[in-house]
């Protein structure tokens, strides 16, 4: 195949250009720097030249800003907003107008578009949540489909919380149960969604083989655990003694608003449409995922 790739120097960029070509896939980044190998684009000034987006059997895009930063003062919410929406709104745009336009059209997404919940298990088909972080992926979404593409099938990847070994949250998250003892943060009650890199760069192989998958489709483990579950089962791991939950007013004095909301609410995601299209998990197990990782 054919792929271009938007956000290929990011965390899962990296890794997927890496498997993709040692796939026997020919791939091309879509860069913002013109010195840089590949295509490039300007996102900010709405700029790409469509011929050099054409024939390619796919063309995906991971961009967007880090959300879970750890300084409370630090939340730009533009900034994030406009790295996921505007580049899905140009490549939207540019594909409509193609002559040979892709196969397929696949964005990055989030969990964080459903409401949280105590209780409910969350598929593809509920409804979308409400405020900032919801509103965000659900115009990230709306952006990959704002115009029309009729031969092109458009997906949004709605990403957990990725493991791997460089992962930023597994490594703030080791630091937290190696230096601090922390069994939980918040109750320990919430379900945080999870999901191996190794599952993430296996799903878009499994995508864009399939020739007619499309939409939504949540991107977490079929195994759910809460906050409390992961960080025991991650210091069983390290052999770590764990002791202490901090609670959700110092979670809120040393993150910003969006981090404690990922961090503290409740995600009891399923990968309903994954399971329901075959598709069989390489790492359905925390506990094996962490050793693969962490050993």
């Amino acid at each position: 195949m054919k792929i271009a790739i938007a956000g290929s120097h990011g965390f899962i960029g990296q890794k997927l250009v890496q498997k993709m070509r040692h796939g026997g896939h020919s791939v091309k980044r879509i860069v913002r720097d013109i010195d840089q190998k590949g295509i490039f684009w300007s996102p900010q000034t709405n700029y790409i030249n469509p011929n050099n987006l054409e024939s390619f059997d796919a063309i995906i895009n991971l961009c967007g800003n880090k959300i879970t930063s750890f300084n409370p003062l630090f939340v730009r919410e533009k900034e994030l907003k406009e790295s996921r929406i505007l580049t899905n709104l140009l490549l939207s745009r540019i594909i409509a107008k193609l002559n040979n336009p892709p196969t397929y059209f696949i964005s990055a997404s989030a969990c964080s578009i459903y409401n949280p919940s105590s209780s409910e298990k969350i598929s593809e088909e509920d409804s979308m949540g409400r405020g900032f972080l919801a509103q965000m992926a659900l115009e990230w979404e709306e952006a990959s489909r704002f115009y029309e593409t009729p031969n092109t099938n458009v997906v949004n990847l709605r990403l957990g919380h990725v493991i791997s070994e460089d992962s930023f949250f597994l490594n703030i998250m080791k630091f937290l149960v190696t230096n601090f003892k922390i069994k939980s943060l918040g109750n320990g009650n919430q379900i945080w969604p999870w999901v191996s890199m190794e599952d993430v760069l296996s799903i878009f192989e499994f995508i864009l083989n399939s020739n007619h998958l499309e939409g939504p489709f949540n991107i977490v483990s079929p195994e759910q655990v809460s906050s409390e579950e992961f960080l025991s089962t991650l210091a069983s791991i390290l052999n770590k003694k764990v002791w202490f939950k901090v609670p959700r007013f110092i979670m809120n004095m040393f993150t910003n608003t969006l981090a404690s909301q990922i961090l503290l609410e409740s995600y009891p995601i399923t990968p309903r449409k994954l399971i329901v299209s075959n598709y069989s998990f390489i790492n359905p197990s925390l506990e094996s995922t962490f050793s693969k990782y962490l050993n």
